[in-house]
């Protein structure tokens, strides 16, 4: 089944985004603007929590039928 460019960007999450980052850019986020880097890793924790949420709710709608 081919996706859409919409469904696949539905399914791009922040922590997908992240991961595409070299280490060479991250050691630059730490030196330079670690500022930055601390809002990074507030929205992965979000993104992690929001997966964990969806999981749940998925899990327990199968639980029910």
């Amino acid at each position: 089944m081919k996706k859409t460019f919409k469904e696949l960007f539905e399914e791009l999450t922040f922590t997908d985004i992240f991961e595409t980052f070299d280490d060479e850019y991250l050691t630059d986020m730490v030196l330079n603007k670690p500022e930055q880097l601390s809002r990074m890793c507030i929205f992965l924790s979000l993104d992690e929590q929001i997966r964990k949420e969806q999981h749940q709710k998925v899990k327990h709608k199968t639980q029910i039928n």
